[in-house]
């Protein structure tokens, strides 16, 4: 087993001066196993656990992953764009032309808790099994691309994620809003991509639906949504060891939005909560803006990447660091997102007034994870995104 952790702080607005560290536990009871933690405490009594348990098989099962992943949090004051702003009465809030001030103040304690059932089918590249496809993922693998046949290449994943999410604001919880989803993602996977962690060409869909059935006291609704992504080598240089061009669509929609069912003696549409439906803003989509700035019946989203490796490489050099992990590369990437919410389902409404954001960071492989930072910028202001994996 392989024991790797780092410890870290920041400053910020909602945190106040915080610290936390991070941990990867690998090759525990199975070699391809690992267990990723976080712990984070600040100065003004916010918190997050995160604990995750990646890749494990089941024994005499070549084709099946499982993966466990349990986050809890509390923010003793942190902005949330949801209805309940006495300035903003008339105006709904997380919508496109919503304002920017359109939020409530307030502490809240979130969860979210999901299971991953992955079964690889034995077909192109997934006829080497999961254990092929986990080593893909974590990027210690590559293979070349290939046309984009799943017979032929790449790795077709179906996969049941069932999930509890949970965002408690007390009494200013939105009434529209139940504060508890549980239900289940089905997803359908391509992955045809060079290389998960690092690629350079290929490509990578995903359409997912999500279903939350409600209970006698919840409403019930239904998602989808559909992801595309290609990526481009434009070759070396002489500063650049690599050069990339990467690209992504994704699309959504609630097709339930306008349905309504009976919950308690009262007539509720079958729409989820602003915190489990269709939203843009945060870590991977239109990241100059909050985490979920707009929600809605339906989205679209755009993302133009240009990701360069540096041949200067000094990470592996830095003292203490480099003597204590391995960090084989660097990636310095510019960016820009574009992308609205709507509540209609219309290409026409979906493509006008998109807002957009643009930013640029660094990306590096620490023991094996890609970690990311990165400022965003919008007309909004702009944000600092410390994250990890590749945003697509």
């Amino acid at each position: 087993m392989k024991l790797s952790a780092v410890p870290y702080a920041f400053q910020s607005k909602d945190w106040g001066t915080a610290a936390g560290a991070s941990g990867i536990a690998t090759g525990l009871f199975q070699p391809q196993l690992s267990v990723f933690a976080t712990g984070i405490a600040s100065n003004n009594g916010s918190w997050l656990g995160f604990l995750g348990m990646s890749n494990l098989m089941i024994p005499g099962q070549s084709q099946w992953l499982i993966d466990l992943q349990l986050l809890n949090s509390y923010y003793d004051e942190t902005n949330y764009y949801v209805s309940g702003n006495p300035d903003y009465n008339s105006e709904q809030a997380g919508s496109n032309d919503s304002s920017a001030d359109n939020y409530i103040r307030t502490s809240g304690k979130e969860s979210h808790y999901y299971a991953r059932f992955r079964y690889i089918l034995p077909i192109g590249d997934g006829a080497d099994g999961a254990l092929a496809s986990m080593m893909h993922r974590k990027g210690e693998t590559s293979q070349s691309s290939g046309s984009m046949n799943p017979f032929a290449n790449g790795f077709t994943t179906l996969e049941l994620r069932p999930f509890y999410q949970r965002q408690d604001l007390g009494e200013a919880t939105p009434a529209e809003d139940d504060p508890t989803a549980r239900g289940a993602h089905f997803i359908l996977d391509y992955d045809n991509r060079d290389s998960t962690q690092e690629p350079t060409t290929g490509n990578h869909l995903e359409f997912r639906v999500t279903q939350d059935r409600g209970s006698k006291n919840r409403n019930s609704w239904r998602t989808w949504q559909l992801g595309f992504s290609q990526f481009f080598d434009l070759g070396d240089s002489r500063l650049w060891q690599q050069q990339v061009v990467a690209l992504n669509g994704w699309a959504a929609d609630t097709p339930t939005w306008n349905k309504t069912e009976t919950v308690n003696g009262v007539e509720k549409y079958q729409r989820p909560s602003s915190f489990t439906g269709v939203s843009l803003g945060g870590w991977t989509r239109l990241r100059g803006y909050a985490n979920n700035r707009f929600h809605g019946r339906s989205a679209v989203s755009y993302s133009a990447e240009y990701r360069v490796k540096p041949q200067w490489q000094p990470l592996q050099g830095l003292p203490v660091l480099g003597d204590w992990y391995d960090l084989p590369w660097w990636q310095w990437t510019v960016f820009a997102d574009a992308g609205r919410v709507a509540d209609t389902f219309s290409a026409k409404e979906l493509h006008s007034d998109m807002k957009v954001s643009i930013g640029a960071g660094v990306r590096f492989k620490a023991e094996g994870v890609t970690a990311r930072a990165e400022i965003a910028a919008s007309e909004e202001g702009s944000r600092f995104i410390m994250f990890i994996n590749q945003p697509f």
